[in-house]
């Protein structure tokens, strides 16, 4: 399995896990008390989405830094 860069990362969670929360809800597991599902209309749900949305496109519009020539 190839290791995605963080910008691959990000870019997937916006263009991905975003659109796929809208469309079905989002759904917490834990590994032994169960789970519980949010409709992607809850309100708790549309907040996340917003700010996640908004944080993770904030980071993609940072300029990359420039790779050094000395490894750093």
């Amino acid at each position: 399995m190839a290791v995605l860069s963080k910008r691959d990362q990000l870019n997937f969670i916006l263009h991905k896990l975003i659109p796929a929360i809208v469309e079905e809800g989002m759904t917490i597991k834990t590994r032994h008390d169960g789970e519980v599902t949010f409709k992607a209309t809850d309100p708790a749900v549309m907040e996340f989405i917003d700010a996640t949305r908004t944080r993770i496109s904030n980071q993609l519009q940072r300029a990359a830094a420039p790779s050094s020539p000395y490894g750093a």
